[in-house]
């Protein structure tokens, strides 16, 4: 979406809900409703439209959507899968305000994730998606990875584990 085509794609609305599984469980972006075509150096909109609860803080106050908006994006979905909490659960709490601030009070990783998945051969995994999630939410958009290199990072994690017949992964 943004490195596989001539001109790069914008998704703006990247969520669980816009992100389909097939049969074997290959993830497929979809509702490109609100994505913004952008042609070489024009990387803004003037329009603020999508979930709030997945939405760059850094395109909320300027109004500059990139790719490295949807990569925080992502980095929201990451954190719901890993705690299976929503971007906004219960109280009204924000989940990456909470996994941040936990992250920072040297919390265990074990307590940031869902216990039912918290199992001790998973943690080392577990431990690479939180920081995966933490990178992708970074507020400084020029320290975000691209999504090119969290695909790749999640191929290599995906191999490490199918070589021990436990989660597949697939990009």
């Amino acid at each position: 979406m943004h490195s596989k085509t001539n001109t790069k794609i914008l998704h703006g609305d990247v969520k669980p809900a816009n992100i389909l599984l097939d049969d074997k469980f290959v993830p497929k972006i979809s509702d490109f409703g609100i994505s913004r075509l952008i042609a070489g150096d024009k990387e803004h909109t003037g329009r603020i439209i999508g979930d709030m609860s997945y939405m760059d803080p850094v395109y909320l106050q300027s109004g500059l959507l990139t790719e490295k908006s949807d990569v925080y994006s992502f980095g929201v979905v990451l954190l719901e899968l890993i705690s299976r909490k929503k971007a906004i659960h219960s109280d009204n709490k924000n989940l990456v305000k909470s996994f941040l601030e936990a992250r920072n009070n040297k919390s265990r990783i074990t307590e940031l994730i869902d216990n039912e998945i918290a199992a001790a051969e998973d943690l080392e995994l577990l431990q690479n998606l939180a920081g995966m999630a933490v990178e992708c939410l970074n507020l400084d958009v020029d320290q975000r990875p691209a999504m090119a290199d969290i695909a790749h990072r999640l191929l290599i994690l995906n191999k490490s584990r199918r070589s021990s017949n436990h989660l597949h992964i697939s990009v």
